[in-house]
């Protein structure tokens, strides 16, 4: 069965642009001109990706994603692809939730590699099973973005969830943050890596990670991040 596809483009001739390079690679892609009618459609079904634009007649890309993200609470990867291209733009859509960013004039075959990666990451999570990962006291319930802590349930966002996970399965290893980046956002370099720096805060804080609860998260000025396991004895 193919992978389906949302393209929310208000731009009939970029949208029809995209849907014919999805076509190509076999993706069923489906097209809206507008934010609500994206949001009127995904509270019926489900896609595999999002391809959200920025700058929509009715309402804008990010409240569109917070919508999705928030209210919805939908996990389905989405993509922003938009004329936008500041540092603090696409710093921004990351952190409100956005698993990639494209900027206008899309080249075909970044778009396409960029849309394989992320909707392989998304059969991936809809592959796992219930088997939880122990890291004591941390418990992370794959497929729910849970984690659990001294029997309190914490709830994490998508990405909150997956950078737990990549940092807690390399422990001890000094991670640099574009290596983080690429691991957990499939960016790579020319993006500026203060969402690293947002998302590993947003954790150490929800999660507790002190040396009382067995680990210490370092900062390691000009590298990245490490978290090592303490000796509570």
């Amino acid at each position: 069965m193919p992978l389906e596809i949302a393209i929310l483009e208000d731009d009939p001739a970029q949208s029809e642009l995209i849907e014919n390079w999805l076509k190509l690679e076999k993706f069923e892609p489906s097209a809206f001109f507008s934010g609500q009618s994206l949001l009127d459609v995904l509270a019926q079904r489900s896609f595999d990706l999002l391809l959200i634009d920025w700058e929509l007649p009715d309402i804008n890309g990010p409240i569109v994603m917070q919508t999705i993200r928030e209210k919805m609470q939908l996990e389905t990867p989405i993509i922003f692809i938009t004329s936008r291209d500041s540092e603090d733009d696409i710093v921004n859509a990351l952190n409100a939730g956005a698993d990639d960013y494209l900027v206008k004039p899309v080249r075909q075959y970044e778009f396409i590699a960029r849309v394989k990666a992320n909707t392989k990451r998304s059969q991936v999570i809809a592959e796992q099973n219930n088997t939880s990962a122990d890291f004591a006291p941390y418990t992370f319930i794959p497929g729910s973005d849970e984690a659990i802590l001294n029997d309190s349930h914490i709830e994490l966002s998508g990405k909150e969830f997956e950078l737990c996970l990549f940092l807690f399965q390399n422990e001890g290893k000094l991670l640099e943050r574009r290596e983080i980046l690429s691991a957990v956002w499939k960016q790579e370099a020319d993006l500026n890596t203060r969402t690293v720096d947002t998302h590993i805060s947003n954790i150490r804080k929800k999660l507790k990670i002190n040396p009382s609860n067995g680990w210490r998260l370092k900062s390691v000025y000009g590298h990245g991040y490490r978290l090592e396991r303490v000796n509570t004895e």
